[in-house]
């Protein structure tokens, strides 16, 4: 196995860096792994087992920092410093940070493209490739994807995620959109108002992962993936209290065409006590 550092750039000039692992003999496949809200590419110790997995099949693996990297951070745009990470973020900016990790492998030679996602990041790639349908992309994985509106009222409960909803609306209908809200779900406990409002709540763009409309529930987003998916969860997600597992099951193949979906017993959000049989669910699959 060969691995490089490498330093992509969104279409609107940030930088992404990341580790590209390699097959020695080379590869046209890449696995490009978007990371959850507030990741990085280097954190995850499920990374190690992915890396591994891809590398026996025969595909390159690169795993990057997207601008919804850690909490608050400073990111290069050009020669100047923004400052985003996973509380400022806007969701439909994935756009932006795919299109250059897609044309980026391209420019590498890649000519077949699988996307992967864990977390938030699920959102994303299944968003982008709702989006875009770029024809080099052959399948996507999605890691332990989740329905981000109704978790915080489950970890927060009702009453203090009304508070939180509260304060939010009110930052932004002053014209603060950039203010940080107390918002326990986030690891920093803080969270932009316009985030908050635009992006956490029911009917924004991330919103298609809705098990909370049941086993039934429609999502145009993944009506419209036409490529093979598969899914991994574990059994002790601890942010999979949503619904039962049965509900989200049946959301998720109702909803998706070409469909797989794999569970690991007693394996975490991040497959903690389920590293070894998450490398084995990617070899097989």
């Amino acid at each position: 196995m060969k691995q490089e550092f490498v330093r992509l750039k969104s279409t609107d000039n940030i930088e992404m860096p990341g580790i590209l692992s390699s097959p020695e003999g080379g590869s046209d496949t890449i696995v490009l792994h978007v990371h959850g809200l507030n990741g990085n590419f280097y954190e995850n110790r499920f990374l190690d087992a992915l890396v591994d997995a891809y590398i026996s099949k025969g595909y390159a693996f690169l795993a990057f920092n997207n601008r919804g990297r850690d909490f608050l951070t400073e990111l290069l745009q050009g020669d100047e410093f923004v400052v985003i990470g996973g509380c400022k973020e806007r969701f439909k900016d994935c756009l932006l940070d795919l299109d250059g990790a897609v044309e980026w492998a391209k420019s590498r030679g890649f000519t077949k493209i699988i996307l992967s996602g864990h977390s938030y990041g699920c959102n994303k790639v299944a968003y982008y490739y709702a989006q875009r349908k770029d024809p080099a992309i052959k399948k996507i994985v999605l890691m332990a994807p989740c329905d981000i509106p109704e978790e915080p009222k489950h970890f927060l409960g009702i009453e203090e995620y009304e508070k939180v909803k509260s304060e939010a609306e009110r930052c932004v209908n002053a014209g603060n959109e950039d203010a940080l809200i107390d918002y326990p779900v986030m690891g920093d406990n803080r969270c932009a108002a316009g985030t908050f409002c635009r992006d956490f709540l029911a009917g924004g763009d991330n919103d298609f992962f809705r098990y909370v409309d049941g086993a039934e529930g429609q999502s145009a987003v993944l009506q419209s993936i036409d490529v093979p998916v598969l899914i991994v969860f574990g059994t002790a997600d601890e942010c999979m209290k949503t619904q039962p597992i049965d509900v989200v099951k049946g959301y998720l193949t109702n909803n998706i065409r070409d469909c797989k979906i794999e569970i690991i017993d007693g394996a975490s959000h991040t497959y903690r006590n389920g590293l070894e049989q998450l490398g084995e669910v990617i070899r097989n699959n």
